[in-house]
């Protein structure tokens, strides 16, 4: 091969979800797709994520258990998330690990959507800044970090993320100036 190194590629994401018709199994918990494949940052290592909302996550975690319980991998875990009960449901199909994310807090108000929104206003505003995320998240760091570190942001990087959401296009377009183009 040249010396060159062969990576297979994997399914892509929208037919792993198109063929697990997830946004339909989920349609009753106003499923979005969040995470680095939509944004065009995903690594080999990274998953597919889907942010829900349910005020009752048992139900939830039922209707999840029934349609994809038999799925590779599958579990579902209650834990607490910016003060906020949370349930998460993983398996894994076709190469992808998955993981859905439900608090009974509407989509838009849960730091995963919050997130997102921001890394793609980023991403729109400098498109030159994804190659540099990507090559951060192949080294190790998750999405949230890489961006507060090219940002230079102080602190909890997931929280300063979220402070950023406020800021307008050319505030933001002035940091990202900041960023030289060879890091």
């Amino acid at each position: 091969m040249n010396g060159q190194t062969h990576r297979v590629e994997r399914i892509r994401y929208e037919a792993v979800i198109q063929d697990l018709k997830m946004m339909e199994q989920l349609a009753a918990f106003t499923p979005m797709l969040i995470g680095t494949p939509p944004l065009g940052i995903d690594v080999a290592a990274s998953d597919i994520d889907i942010a829900c909302y349910s005020e009752d996550l048992d139900y939830f975690e039922t209707q999840c258990t029934q349609a994809f319980g038999a799925m590779d991998g599958y579990s579902s875990i209650r834990t607490t998330a910016q003060t906020i009960a949370t349930s998460i449901v993983r398996f894994a199909s076709r190469d992808w690990d998955i993981e859905i994310f439900c608090q009974p807090i509407p989509i838009e108000q849960q730091w995963g959507v919050r997130h997102y929104r921001i890394e793609q206003r980023l991403l729109t505003l400098a498109p030159r800044v994804a190659p540099m995320i990507r090559a951060m998240k192949e080294g190790g760091l998750k999405t949230e970090p890489a961006f507060a570190s090219l940002l230079g942001l102080k602190g909890d990087p997931y929280a300063a993320l979220i402070e950023l959401e406020n800021q307008t296009d050319e505030a933001l377009r002035s940091a990202l100036l900041l960023i030289p183009s060879g890091q």
